[in-house]
C-alpha cells in the first residue's frame, strides 16, 4: 500500500513555507480595506447572536460565532467598530482570520492531494512524484485570484469554513482507511467534521457521496462492494449520510429554510440553463482570470450565452460517465469529474439561488480538479515533448504572476467606487452593482451626490422590484431634504420581498421623512 506519506523533505518546506508567504503578501493590500455589500450589517447582527433569512451566517452557526469572536477580540483590543468610515482598523482582525483560514485549508488539501496521489491504483512514474504535483494545485489554489473573494468579501468566509471541514472528512476518510489501529477515532473525526461543516454552509451535504465515490475509485474493485466496503466503512457512510440529512432537514426547518427562494421568481429550468453559462465563465476564469467581478447580480441568462456551456458541460459529464465504465484504468479522472460536478450542485444546479445568479467563491473548492487536471496534463506535455526543461521554470512564473493578479485584486477593494465601476462595466446588465456604486458614491469622502443619484437612477430603471436602490436613493434624497420623493421609495422598500433587514431600515426612514412632511399619524 503506497498510501502513506513520508515526512516532507526540508526543501519541500522551505518551498511551503515560500507560497504560504507568497500568499500573504497577496492579501495583505486588503487587510483594512472597507467592508463590502453585506459585510457590516451581517457582522453588526453576529455581535449580537442575531440573524436573519438571507443573511450568511442564517443556518451557520459555525460562520456566526467566528464573526462574534472577532467582534469580541476587536472589542477587547479597543479597536473603534463603528460603521465605515470610522473604525479603519477593525477590518484587519476579520480578513488576517480568512487568511489563516485559507492557508489551513491549503495545508489539508495538500495532505488529501498527496494520500491521494500515492493510492495503489495510480502509476507507480506519477506516484513518485505525489509531493511536487499535490505541491504545485496547492501552490495555484491558494494563490489564484478566482479565491480572492472569499477571503476579501469578509463574511464569505463561510465557503473557507465548509471547504476546510469538506476536506477534513476526506483526509480522515483516507486515514482511516490506512491506520487500522486508529480507524475509529479517524471515523469519529470526519463524522465531527461533517457535522461542522453543515453548521458551516450546506455544500458539505454531497461531503458523504463524494467519500463513497473515492473508496469505488481508488480501492474497490465494484460498485457492490459499495454495500459491503469492509473496515466498518459502511457505518461511516451510515453516519455521514445521516449527520448530512439531519443537518439540512433542521437547517431547512429554520433559518434557512426560506433563504434559497428568497425573493426569486426565476423557474428551476431558467436556472439551470444560467448555471450553464456560469460554470463555463468559472472555467474561462480559472485558465484566465480577467474580469473578475463581485457581483453578478440576480437576472437569470436568456440568450445564447448559455449554450456553449451547455455543450461543454455535456461533453465534460459524458466523460466522467465514460471514466467510471473504466474504473481500473480512468477511476482517478472519474472521481475528479464528479467531485467538479457534486461540490457545485448545491449552488450551481437546478435550485434557484436567492438574489445571485453566479458567485465565484462557489469555486473555492470545486476548482481543485481543474487545477489537478491541468498540472497533469501540463506535466505530461513536458515529459513528452520538453523532458530537459525543469518543471520550476514552468511553475514559478505562474506562481508570481498569480500572487501579483491577487495581489491586485485584493488592491481594489480598498476604492469602493472603483470597485463597483468595474462591476458595472463587467456585467452592464447587474442593477445591484450600480445601486453598490451609488452607495459608495454616496459615502466617500467627499460625498459625490449627483454622481450617486445618477447611479441609483439607472439602478431603479432596471429593476421596479425594490431589489436594488430603493432604500439607498431614498436616504441620499432625505438628506438633501427631499422628502416628498423619498416616501414613495421607502413604502415600496418597506413592503418589498427578500430583505427584513432593509425593510425595517426602510420602515424607520419612512416614519422620519412622513413626519418632516408633517404626517405624524
Amino acid at each position: 500500500m503506497r498510501t502513506r506519506a513520508p515526512a516532507l523533505s526540508r526543501n519541500a518546506l522551505w518551498i511551503a513555507f515560500a507560497v504560504a508567504a507568497l500568499t500573504i503578501l497577496a492579501y495583505i493590500p486588503a487587510l483594512d480595506a472597507p467592508f463590502v455589500l453585506d459585510d457590516w450589517v451581517t457582522i453588526d447582527a453576529a455581535s449580537r447572536w442575531e440573524t436573519t433569512a438571507g443573511m450568511p451566517t442564517a443556518g451557520r452557526p459555525i460562520v456566526m460565532s467566528s464573526l462574534n469572536a472577532n467582534y469580541q477580540l476587536n472589542r477587547a483590543l479597543r479597536v473603534d467598530q463603528r460603521p465605515d468610515p470610522e473604525g479603519p482598523r477593525k477590518m484587519i482582525g476579520y480578513r488576517a482570520f480568512n487568511i489563516l483560514l485559507h492557508l489551513l485549508t491549503g495545508a489539508l488539501l495538500f495532505a488529501v492531494l498527496l494520500r491521494g496521489m500515492r493510492e495503489t491504483v495510480i502509476p507507480v512514474d506519477w506516484s513518485a512524484i505525489a509531493e511536487p504535483l499535490a505541491g504545485v494545485v496547492t501552490a495555484l489554489w491558494l494563490l489564484h485570484p478566482i479565491q480572492s473573494e472569499v477571503i476579501d468579501y469578509v463574511v464569505q468566509r463561510n465557503e473557507g469554513l465548509a471547504t476546510l471541514f469538506y476536506l477534513a472528512i476526506l483526509y480522515a476518510s483516507q486515514r482511516a482507511w490506512a491506520a487500522p489501529a486508529s480507524r475509529w477515532l479517524w471515523y469519529t473525526a470526519a463524522a465531527v467534521a461533517c457535522v461542522l461543516g453543515m453548521m458551516s454552509k450546506e455544500i458539505v451535504f454531497t461531503a458523504p457521496l463524494l467519500v463513497m465515490l473515492y473508496d469505488r475509485a481508488f480501492r474497490l474493485h465494484s460498485w457492490k462492494a459499495l454495500l459491503k466496503p469492509g473496515h466498518g466503512r459502511g457505518w461511516l457512510y451510515v453516519v455521514l449520510w445521516v449527520i448530512a440529512i439531519g443537518t439540512f432537514t433542521a437547517m431547512q426547518i429554520g433559518a434557512r429554510g426560506d433563504t434559497s427562494l428568497l425573493g426569486v421568481t426565476m423557474t428551476p429550468i431558467a436556472y439551470l440553463y444560467t448555471q450553464c453559462w456560469a460554470i463555463a465563465h468559472y472555467l474561462q476564469l480559472t485558465l484566465w482570470p480577467s474580469g473578475l467581478t463581485l457581483d453578478y447580480g440576480f437576472r437569470p441568462i436568456h440568450d445564447a450565452r448559455g449554450v456553449p456551456g451547455f455543450i461543454l458541460l455535456a461533453a465534460m459529464g459524458a466523460g466522467t460517465v465514460y471514466a467510471w465504465t473504466r474504473v481500473a484504468r480512468l477511476g482517478w479522472l472519474a472521481f475528479l469529474g464528479s467531485m467538479f460536478f457534486i461540490v457545485l450542485a448545491p449552488s450551481s444546479s437546478f435550485v434557484p439561488q436567492a438574489l445571485e445568479i453566479a458567485a465565484e467563491r462557489r469555486t473555492y473548492l470545486a476548482v481543485v480538479p481543474v487545477l489537478i487536471l491541468l498540472t497533469v496534463g501540463v506535466e505530461w506535455l513536458r515529459r513528452k515533448y520538453a523532458p530537459r526543461v525543469s518543471p520550476q521554470w514552468l511553475v514559478a512564473p505562474i506562481a508570481i504572476a498569480l500572487a501579483v493578479t491577487t495581489a491586485a485584486r485584493s488592491y481594489a477593494y480598498n476604492d469602493p467606487v472603483g470597485l463597483w465601476r468595474s462591476a458595472t462595466r463587467t456585467v452592464p446588465e447587474n442593477s445591484r452593482a450600480f445601486e453598490q456604486l451609488g452607495l459608495a458614491l454616496f459615502t466617500s469622502e467627499p460625498p459625490q451626490l449627483p454622481a450617486a443619484e445618477s447611479a441609483f437612477v439607472r439602478a431603479l430603471a432596471m429593476d421596479t422590484s425594490c431589489q436594488s436602490g430603493c432604500l439607498q436613493y431614498a436616504a441620499l434624497l432625505s438628506r438633501e431634504e427631499r422628502y416628498a420623493e423619498a416616501i414613495p421609495l421607502l413604502e415600496r422598500q418597506a413592503g418589498a420581498i427578500g430583505s427584513p433587514t432593509y425593510n425595517f431600515m426602510a420602515t424607520r426612514l419612512l416614519a422620519l421623512a412622513l413626519m418632516k412632511e408633517g404626517h405624524y399619524e
